[in-house]
């Protein structure tokens, strides 16, 4: 154990926190040890990591930092495993309790007992944050936890409040060459948060391509209202581990309509808003948030109040990457209200048929899906594969859900469409009919200027 990093932890702890010390946090033998060379070592090692991550994708920052800067003498292994406890995941409340006196334990007895019952109680189904919330309600100033971002409280939470805290008290028996890189690297840490409401939940996304990058706008679609707002992030910061929403929590602002959708993406960009994350990766168009079951026809229905706007869908982020559950990702293809000029393909999220429309969109060519044997899903591939590259793809929502909407944008995005557009009201997918899925016909028709016949 890096018995330095364990006199650091509990120096940090006795000044976050008022009232009486837990007895775990071995504030009397502990803190009379010899600190050793190891703790340089691991400050060290802890530093050359936060110079990686500021290097990194910043969805990916987090998990690296945790695996570099394990400053309380333990891996943080044991207490980030406790975040999945609720699928399933393995609880070993012993070497929690072990990290968590290494960090320097706990503010009061009152809330380290709580903290134990808590942790003890972790099940299949029952939340997994509940344990790190109430040890943030009783010791607020420990996790740096108010309540704006109480939300956001997890083992995650807590593993880099606790690293930003160490390497803080830690700076000034630093080398000031050693400290500079600490500040460098701290000023460029933001790392991105999941969509949670005020109680901590969110949406189910729907799986998909990524588009590499960070998006900070979104768009939030639900049944009966649409918002507009930005993305949260945490700023491991030279103060601690801060919230940064631009001061609206998501989801942000509700819409009185559509119609004021374009607007309000402006005012979000706009001078006198709060000014944008510092990212190198970072996406400027708003992500679509709505849930994988949701019909899609009601995402698209907001599409088409983009305006001149452009948007991607959002889809989850692939857990590995992410040490927050729930964080989002931005699908590559675009969504806009409106086709660019010429011909494009039109594709239901029901029909197995695609038809190629004019730029009024009529069908001057139809026909149904190749595959008949296959999913759905390998038929759209199938199809978008033979002719979709550079064209605009126009969806028909019929009863499809997001999560349909998102396999569908997949396998456009393979077939390396230009866009995705939502179709018109009443828009068919038969007219002119082939009898069968006939590539070189289809490819005419997007290139003819006029219709061609069915056999």
């Amino acid at each position: 154990m890096n018995l330095r990093g364990i006199v650091i932890a509990i120096s940090i702890a006795g000044a976050a926190c008022g009232g009486k010390k837990s007895s775990g946090a071995g504030s009397g033998s502990t803190a009379s040890r010899d600190a050793g060379a190891a703790a340089s070592a691991d400050l060290g090692r802890c530093i050359t990591t936060l110079e990686r991550a500021t290097k990194l994708p910043a969805a990916e920052r987090a998990g690296l930092l945790v695996r570099g800067c394990g400053l309380c003498g333990r891996p943080w292994d044991s207490v980030l495993a406790a975040d999945h406890a609720d699928t399933g995941g393995h609880v070993d409340l012993e070497e929690i309790w072990r990290v968590v006196e290494g960090c320097g334990g706990v503010c009061t007895n009152q809330a380290a007992a709580a903290f134990r019952g808590q942790l003890a109680e972790l099940t299949p189904g029952r939340p997994s944050t509940r344990p790190w919330r109430a040890l943030a309600s009783a010791c607020g100033a420990q996790l740096h936890v108010d309540r704006t971002s109480e939300r956001f409280v997890s083992a995650a939470w807590y593993a880099l409040a606790v690293i930003g805290d160490q390497l803080q008290l830690a700076r000034p028996t630093l080398p000031a060459s050693d400290q500079a890189r600490i500040d460098s690297a701290l000023a460029a840490m933001l790392l991105p948060l999941p969509p949670l409401t005020p109680p901590g939940t969110g949406y189910v996304l729907p799986g998909g391509g990524l588009r590499p990058g960070t998006p900070w706008l979104q768009i939030t679609v639900t049944s009966d209202a649409v918002f507009v707002g930005r993305l949260a992030f945490a700023h491991l910061s030279p103060i601690g581990l801060q919230l940064v929403d631009g001061g609206v929590p998501y989801p942000g602002t509700q819409l009185a309509a559509p119609g004021e959708l374009a607007a309000a993406i402006d005012a979000q960009r706009a001078p006198t808003a709060p000014p944008a994350p510092v990212l190198a990766d970072r996406i400027d168009e708003p992500v679509l948030i709505a849930p994988r079951g949701a019909p899609a026809r009601r995402l698209l229905e907001v599409v088409a109040a983009l305006g001149s706007h452009r948007a991607h869908l959002a889809v989850a982020a692939p857990a590995p990457a992410a040490l927050w559950r729930g964080l989002v990702a931005a699908h590559p293809l675009p969504l806009t209200a409106t086709a660019p000029a010429g011909r494009r393909l039109r594709l239901g999220l029901v029909t197995p048929r695609i038809a190629i429309v004019d730029e009024a969109g009529a069908v001057v060519a139809s026909a149904p899906l190749p595959l008949d044997d296959r999913l759905l899903v390998e038929r759209w591939t199938a199809a978008l594969n033979a002719l979709a590259a550079g064209h605009a793809i126009e969806i028909v929502a019929e009863d499809g859900h997001v999560g349909a909407l998102s396999m569908l944008l997949d396998a456009a995005a393979g077939g390396a469409a230009a866009l995705a557009v939502p179709a018109p009201a009443k828009a068919k997918l038969t007219g002119n009919d082939l009898a069968t899925f006939d590539e070189a016909r289809l490819k005419a028709a997007l290139a003819a200027a006029a219709p061609v016949p069915a056999p």
